[in-house]
């Protein structure tokens, strides 16, 4: 349940909605900033934002009811009342994804991976703020009991009052993936200034590289903190791996897969290529094992999610090498 902040009549403001709304609006003006600065057209940067936000909410919405169809009555009140009931994050990737082919289908931009690389710093940074809001209702915390006094308070633990109506500390999932995503948006920000004016080998396009960063590092960080919390979505057929850890993995593997195909173009394959694949695969390996072992052997949390952590860690890592092999190389300037 949100806490409410201001109340009249029968109209309540929720101080998590408040958080969100303050989220979208930080996202849209660095993206509106950035791709403006950049030649874009105001125009497609306002129909992008007005369809992601209407395409965010379907989408999320969607996925939740597909999870928890044993929540709503019916599937049509759960697509047209959001007084009640959830969304699923993973639902404003795909969001995204059509909101830039609509643009491009209006013929407001011939370029739809410069405007995807404006809007990723924006993005992570309203994702970090629709975390940020889970601190005002009863979805921030994680299925780790924290026991240890000293770390009873954020940004570890938060307080959360249990169906029993006792209180206990639990991990603060959302809270911590509030810091990853805001650091997340800083490095985008900052790979942004940095990368987009990177010299790149043959006739390889320099767009699209910011957003797939981001991609990465969206996925990097939901597919640890997914596992920790108490109330995942999973879908019908599968009861291991989470809808948000699948969706992450596939966030993960994009940057992989492009990348990949332009380095092998510009390069050749050679054993680099592999030794990459395989490592990848391998770290990938190691995470769903550890994931597999977590959900057997709770009190084991600390060492799987920090071997989790170091194996997704792995794969950013593996996949920033593929990137680098996509470089020109500086000349170096001839003595005088």
């Amino acid at each position: 349940m949100s806490e409410v902040m201001l109340t009249i009549g029968s109209l309540s403001l929720y101080k998590s909605a408040l958080v969100i709304a303050f989220g979208a609006a930080a996202c849209f003006a660095l993206f509106y900033a950035l791709y403006s600065a950049h030649g874009g057209l105001g125009a497609a940067a306002w129909l992008f934002a007005a369809a992601d936000i209407v395409l965010s909410v379907l989408f999320c919405r969607f996925l939740h009811y597909y999870c928890h169809s044993e929540q709503y009555p019916s599937f049509w009140q759960a697509m047209t009342r959001y007084s009640t009931g959830g969304y699923v994050l993973a639902g404003l990737v795909p969001a995204a994804l059509c909101a830039g082919w609509l643009v491009k289908l209006a013929g407001l931009t011939g370029n739809p991976g410069r405007l995807f690389d404006c809007f990723a710093p924006g993005a992570l940074l309203g994702c970090a703020m629709i975390r940020l809001s889970a601190l005002f209702n009863t979805t921030c915390r994680g299925k780790i009991a924290v026991k240890t006094p000293l770390l009873q308070h954020l940004p570890l633990a938060s307080p959360a009052t249990m169906s029993s109506g006792a209180s206990d500390w639990r991990f603060a999932s959302f809270f911590v993936e509030f810091l990853l995503l805001m650091g997340a948006a800083y490095l985008t920000l900052r790979f942004f200034y940095r990368r987009r004016r990177q010299s790149m080998k043959g006739d390889l396009t320099r767009d699209g590289n910011v957003a797939l960063f981001a991609l990465m590092l969206l996925g990097a960080a939901e597919v640890v903190i997914d596992s920790t919390r108490y109330d995942s979505s999973f879908l019908p057929f599968n009861g291991f791996v989470s809808l948000g850890q699948i969706v992450a993995g596939l966030c993960l593997l994009a940057p992989l897969i492009v990348w990949s195909v332009r380095s092998v173009r510009v390069n050749g394959r050679s054993g680099f290529h592999w030794a990459i694949w395989v490592l990848w695969f391998v770290c990938l390996a190691a995470a769903g094992g550890l994931e597999f072992l977590v959900q057997r052997r709770g009190h084991w949390y600390l060492l799987c999610y920090t071997g989790m952590s170091l194996a997704v860690c792995g794969i950013v890592q593996l996949n920033l090498a593929m990137f680098k092999s996509l470089w020109a190389k500086k000349k170096r300037k001839s003595a005088a």
